[in-house]
Parts: structure tokens; C-alpha cells; sequence
């Protein structure tokens, strides 16, 4: 179909777990999150506004804008142009479309710092990452065209080009899936900050000496935080003490690691790792030994195919899609509130960000935040860059125990971690 200026207007479905975003999203709950980028020098508005103008049409998932159907949400080709603006509200705010160009991401930008967020309903980290890089090579070729050499400027800004498809739906193999009960997790809680406000902290660490801790215990790096976040909370929250709900950390995978994709789509999983506290003398390495397991048992591409399984057997059951959207949103809300019981914690891990060398000498750092809610007050979201991992902590609890404890086990250690915040825990920490 063509519009009014003769240009093609395409329609496209939601991915399998995009479906659930537009459900249970509102203005307390985003489902939005963030990855940023640190330059040296301070980012020029329009230089960035250009930038965006020139990265965008490389990203057919981001060009869209979300339309609700009789049975299903759908995307349709956004024609609009998408404005950067100065960073004024807290990080991972709702994004209205309405005020937003009807688009489901936003730029913005801090003294050095570029800012991309994402409704989680376009994309998932590798897409926004992706989308970000191209974004800041953009913005460094216009920034820098006077000092860059020729060959530079020639440089792709996307390594590969990416797609659009449903790769869950590719990857989808009929066969049985095993049923899970969900069990309900230990909770964090507390007084909680003023609507509206998050309070975020960054630790900043060299990537070489914690990985070298790592692998003397013979763990790998999110086994080791995800164990270490659920040590702080068995201290700070349970004192020592037993628990009927255990402590659980919701970990998501990229199945792009498993499965070959290149979607521009959300294409990700997740995990479940804890302990229940059944005693009061829990050392840290056997934390550590009990939640290595239970990667080692969930991290398999057989155990991550069966949970595509389930997730796109129930998309595709008859009943479930010629039913009304309205009873599909009712479904949708009932098993999200269950399957959110099970979580304590989110932990995020980016993992390594690679850029061009041409490009490194202008970049300080990257970071990634996580939308929190009620049920999840405390969420955790990691990446490393350039011999550095920046943890952040983002949350709407008053009080950063969990925050605290944990760079301090670090620094514990003999680990040197360098804390900033937004503000909102300054007396705190």
C-alpha cells in the first residue's frame, strides 16, 4: 500500500516476545532501557541530529511506529523524522509515542554523553547496540571529518547488515517442552524513592583483575556476579539467615550465541539461578559452586531450543491466535505477573563491546541501564569496554544495600571501582 506521497507502506508483525511489551507497559512500569556511549569531547546537538538522520534508514526495525490490530499488535513504516533532544527526565522513562513522533526510541544527549532507549518492544541489547555504534560512527565521521583520513570516513558503520525476521519462530521445532512451575522468589524490599525517580549507580572497574579472580574459581564472569549479587542479598537482606523463597537472579541470553541470526529484533531468552537459604552459614565459593551448576544446566542450546518451543507453540495454538486481542492482553498480563513472581533480581550482561581502532581514541566508555518496577525494584546491567566493565545498578528502593555491599566485596578483593551516581543515593554510599 502507498500513502499520499506515493512512497510504500509496509506492516509487519511483532516478534514472539515482543508481543508481551505493549501489554505491560505504562508510565510506572517502561519497559524501556538504555545503552549510552562516552565521548572526550561534548556532544554538538545538531552534529548528533544529523547523525540519527543518516543512521536510521539502516534500521528497518526502528523505523517503525506500533498499531494495535483486532488480534494481534503490528508495526507500520514510521515516515517521520526522529528528534534528538537534551537529556532532561530520569534515564528509561515511558516513551510516548504520541509526544515522540509516534517512534518507539529516543536520542538524547548529556555534556559527553549519548543516550539511546529503547521500548523493549523494537529490539532487544545487541540490536540497540548495534544501532548505537552505527550512530556514533556517524556522529565522529561528522564531527571529525576535518582530522579523520580518507579511508576512515569510507568505513561502514554496520559490520552486517541485519533483518527483520522472527527468529524464534525460525528456530521453532515441534517437539515436547518441558512444563515449569514457577516457584516464588525472595523479594527485595523497602521504602521506595518518589514516582518517577530511579536512582542509578555506576561502578567502573578494570576488566583484567576481575577476570582474573574469575578464573581462578573457574567461573565465568556472570557466574561470578550473578553468585555475588545473590551473597550481598543473603548479608544485607536476610542477615545470614534461612528463607522460605530463594534468592533468584533472572539472567537474559543473547540466542544469537546459539542459534545464526542477525536479526534487528528481539531474539533472547532467559535464566534462572539462585539459592534458597536453608541455613545460616553460607560461604561465598559455595554459592559459587551451586549457582555454576545451575548455569552449566541451563545454558545449553537444547535447553534455550525447548524454551523457544514453548513460547511460540503457545503463539501459534488456534484458540490463542484468532482470540481478540483484548482476551490475548488478559493472558498475556496473567502469566507475566506469575513468571515475575520467580525473579529477586535482573542481571544483564552486554558483554564485550568491540568498535573499529579508528574510532577507539574518541571513546571513553559504554553503559547500559535497565528499567525497574515495583515487582523488580533493583535491577543490574554490565558491560566492558576497552579494558573496563562498568556495572550499573539502577532502582527505586530509598536505600542502596545491595549497591553498596557489592562494591564492596569487590573492593574487598583488592578491586579498585570507581562510583558515580545521578545523584540520588549521594548521602548513601
Amino acid at each position: 500500500m502507498k500513502d499520499k506521497n506515493n512512497t510504500e507502506t509496509n506492516w509487519r508483525k511483532l516478534d514472539n516476545t515482543a508481543n508481551v511489551f505493549p501489554v505491560i507497559s505504562n508510565k510506572t512500569y517502561s519497559s524501556v532501557f538504555r545503552v549510552a556511549v562516552h565521548l572526550k569531547d561534548e556532544i554538538d546537538g545538531d552534529i548528533l541530529q544529523e547523525a540519527l538522520i543518516k543512521t536510521l534508514p539502516l534500521f528497518s526495525s526502528f523505523s517503525v511506529k506500533l498499531k494495535r490490530g483486532v488480534f494481534w499488535h503490528y508495526f507500520e513504516t514510521n515516515r517521520k523524522k526522529p528528534q534528538v533532544e537534551k537529556e532532561q527526565a530520569y534515564p528509561c522513562a515511558f516513551i510516548d509515542p504520541y509526544n515522540n513522533n509516534q517512534f518507539l526510541f529516543k536520542v538524547t544527549y548529556f555534556k559527553k554523553r549519548i543516550n539511546l532507549e529503547v521500548f523493549h518492544v523494537i529490539t532487544d541489547g545487541t540490536g540497540a547496540l548495534k544501532f548505537l555504534k552505527a550512530l556514533t560512527y556517524n556522529y565522529i565521521k561528522l564531527a571529525y571529518k576535518e582530522a579523520l583520513d580518507e579511508s576512515v570516513l569510507k568505513i561502514p558503520v554496520v559490520d552486517v547488515m541485519s533483518d527483520v525476521e522472527d527468529s524464534y519462530h525460525k528456530y521453532y521445532r515441534k517437539h515436547s517442552y518441558p512444563k515449569y512451575k514457577t516457584q516464588k522468589a525472595y523479594k527485595l524490599k523497602g521504602d521506595m524513592l518518589p514516582v518517577f525517580t530511579m536512582g542509578v549507580i555506576h561502578g567502573v572497574v578494570k576488566l583484567e583483575p576481575l577476570l582474573a579472580i574469575c578464573k581462578k574459581k573457574n567461573v565465568s564472569l556472570t557466574q561470578y556476579i550473578g553468585t555475588l549479587i545473590i551473597w550481598c542479598i543473603y548479608k544485607e537482606y536476610l542477615n545470614e539467615q534461612t528463607s522460605k523463597k530463594p534468592i533468584q537472579v533472572n539472567i537474559p541470553v543473547n540466542l544469537r550465541q546459539f542459534f545464526n541470526s542477525t536479526t534487528e529484533m528481539n531474539f533472547f531468552s532467559y535464566i534462572n539461578v539462585g539459592i534458597k537459604s536453608t541455613k545460616s552459614n553460607y560461604t561465598f565459593d559455595e554459592m559459587l559452586d551451586i549457582v555454576s551448576k545451575q548455569f552449566k544446566e541451563q545454558l545449553t542450546k537444547e535447553n534455550l531450543s525447548h524454551t523457544i518451543s514453548g513460547n511460540v507453540s503457545t503463539e501459534k495454538n488456534i484458540f490463542v491466535r484468532f482470540s481478540p486481542l483484548v482476551l490475548k492482553q488478559l493472558g498475556v498480563k496473567i502469566a507475566y505477573v506469575s513468571s515475575n513472581k520467580a525473579n529477586t533480581v535482573v542481571l544483564s550482561n552486554l558483554g564485550k563491546i568491540e568498535v573499529h581502532d579508528e574510532f577507539k581514541e574518541y571513546i571513553s566508555r559504554f553503559e547500559a541501564l535497565i528499567g525497574v518496577s515495583k515487582a523488580e525494584p533493583t535491577k543490574c546491567a554490565i558491560c566492558s569496554f576497552n579494558g573496563n566493565i562498568v556495572f550499573t545498578f539502577t532502582s527505586i528502593l530509598k536505600q542502596p544495600y545491595l549497591q553498596r555491599a557489592f562494591f564492596r566485596h569487590l573492593s574487598d578483593e583488592g578491586i579498585e571501582v570507581s562510583i558515580e551516581s545521578n545523584g540520588v543515593y549521594y548521602e548513601n554510599m
